[in-house]
């Protein structure tokens, strides 16, 4: 797109901003945006239903055309028994239930357990996340017993429109509109749900995550230009204030902040120093580009220094001609305007799809910390005279687990996440690591590693099958984050020498696909391999032998999950 086309598809946006996103929507002025398609990634969904789900997916569509999302929806017809009739292959299943129309005859615990069942028979025909969409009667303790019902399927999610409407202070039904509508939804209701399901439940279950928000400062995290009224006096009152809070808060979920301004270093730094009412502070950014340099390359250093692409991050800024220049250079890069007022911009960043998660692991909360000891650790490793100095300094510990079923989320977020260490690109979900781990001739292996600055939580999976002689390596991924610390020999190899399933073969197998940022990846299995460059695509094999004799540093700690093994 020109610089002229992005613009003015920008400007859109913005002007699209500040009603999709307001405290209080309004139908009229959602049926009325016309926001022009530009999707930069596509979701196929399956929406099995009882009741009518047209008026949510319609009032859905200006998120989805908001964020660049495309959307292809395959709509049954209404099926009480759930019967997954005329299945179609998709990258998300949306069951959308009435449950009054279940429990006019049956108790919520005997429809659960009905749910269960049939949960369990959409898995056995699609490997796709699932959301149920439904809710309980709100005197009953029913939605922990459907929460229960979806944990108990990989990979599925429960939606309760009941918590989302009492939390909004709304009716979630209206019993004089639903024989009309199709559905007992209340007007306000579907308003709320369109909103959640476009913007947080479907693509928190299906399309990749967020990682950085990038943020501009004048006019963005504070009111004025800091070159012009100084220090003292930009200002973060009439919600400045509220908005950084927001954003240090996304920094505890996992989510990275950079800062890219257009300031003097100098200037702004001693405006984090001085300005104790500001509630974020300079160690809370992991990247800060303060410069007179275009923002695209500024934008570009931070995805470096991140180890991520331009496309998992959101730059937030006020100006428009810099969003819609950025993006110009940077087409797979999310935006949000910054506004006149900053709780509106609290409230398009919160909704973004992409930032909101069906679950917070452990793991997401490590990823900042573990971020910063980086730098550290490669001025250990440039002043190590070996890589066993730099392991015994580092006090580097590698746990090995097989088919650990209580690390399934993470082993499916790092397939889902991983670029660049990702070597067959599969993108493994939740449902098919785990029919990996319950299959005889699977296994999964995931890798923790830790040293002395900061825990780095699960940075590796594999996913391999056995066929007579040989271990097929069909997924195997490691986190950018434990990237060039001279570890990724010890930790596929050690891996794979764990997994119980490489007894007794000739070779191992690694599944090679090519993609656009997983370079390291091939550059790795063409070295283990002694090609003269990359792999092509295809298979490509290495003695099981080489895999047994392999032998760790002696100043690396290994532990394995002998549980298991």
């Amino acid at each position: 797109m020109t610089l002229q086309s992005t613009l003015d598809h920008l400007l859109q946006r913005v002007e699209a901003q500040p009603l999709l996103f307001a405290p209080k929507l309004s139908r009229l002025a959602l049926q009325g945006l016309a926001l022009a398609a530009a999707p930069r990634q596509n979701m196929r969904v399956n929406v099995w239903r009882n009741h009518a789900v047209e008026n949510v997916l319609n009032l859905a569509e200006p998120y989805f055309a908001f964020a660049g999302i495309g959307t292809q929806s395959h709509v049954g017809h209404y099926d009480d028994s759930l019967s997954f009739a005329d299945y179609q292959p998709a990258d998300i299943e949306l069951l959308w239930l009435d449950s009054e129309r279940y429990l006019s005859a049956s108790s919520v615990a005997d429809w659960a357990g009905w749910l269960s069942e049939r949960l369990a028979a959409l898995r056995a025909v699609s490997g796709a996340p699932v959301v149920l969409a439904t809710w309980a009667p709100a005197e009953s303790d029913g939605a922990a017993v459907l929460q229960a019902a979806a944990d108990a399927c990989p990979g599925a999610y429960f939606a309760d429109l009941s918590a989302l409407c009492a939390e909004a202070a709304i009716n979630l039904t209206d019993k004089r509109t639903a024989a009309m509508a199709g559905t007992p939804l209340a007007n306000a209701a579907q308003l709320l749900i369109a909103r959640k399901l476009a913007c947080h439940w479907l693509p928190g279950a299906a399309l990749p995550p967020i990682k950085a928000v990038v943020l501009d400062l004048d006019h963005t995290l504070h009111a004025g230009v800091l070159g012009e009224e100084g220090i003292q006096g930009v200002t973060i009152a009439d919600g400045y204030g509220d908005l950084q809070q927001a954003m240090a808060k996304l920094r505890e979920r996992g989510i990275f902040l950079a800062l890219a301004s257009r300031n003097e270093r100098a200037d702004v730094e001693a405006l984090f120093a001085e300005r104790a009412d500001y509630p974020l502070r300079w160690e809370h950014f992991s990247v800060t580009e303060v410069s007179w340099d275009a923002k695209a390359e500024a934008i570009r250093r931070i995805a470096a220094a991140l180890r991520i692409a331009p496309d998992a991050m959101l730059f937030v800024d006020d100006n428009p001609g810099e969003l819609a220049s950025v993006q110009t250079e940077l087409p797979g890069l999310h935006t949000v305007h910054a506004g006149a007022d900053p709780h509106l911009t609290e409230l398009a960043i919160a909704w973004y799809p992409g930032l909101w998660r069906w679950r917070v692991e452990a793991d997401d909360a490590k990823r900042v910390q573990d971020l910063q000891a980086n730098a550290q650790r490669a001025a250990l490793l440039s002043g190590a005279n070996d890589a066993g100095s730099y392991f015994r300094s580092l006090q580097v510990q590698l746990d090995f687990y097989i088919d650990p079923a209580q690390q399934l989320s993470r082993a499916a977020d790092l397939c889902k996440k991983t670029n660049q260490f990702n070597l067959a690109l599969r993108r493994f979900n939740e449902a098919e690591v785990a029919q990996h781990m319950a299959a005889p001739s699977s296994c999964v292996a995931t890798v923790h590693m830790r040293d002395r600055l900061a825990d780095s939580g699960s940075i590796a999976v594999l996913v391999a099958e056995r066929s007579g002689a040989v271990l097929r390596v069909e997924e195997l991924c490691i986190s950018c984050r434990a990237m060039g610390r001279q570890l990724e020999d010890t930790v596929v190899l050690g891996a794979l020498a764990a997994m119980p399933l490489l007894e007794g073969c000739d070779e191992v197998a690694f599944v090679v696909r090519h993609g656009p940022r997983n370079q390291p990846a091939l550059d790795w299995l063409g070295k283990l391999l002694g090609l003269p460059g990359q792999p092509a695509e295809g298979e490509h094999r290495l003695p099981a032998a080489t895999v047994r004799a392999f032998t760790p540093d002696a100043n690396l700690t290994l532990t394995y999950d002998k549980t298991r093994l």
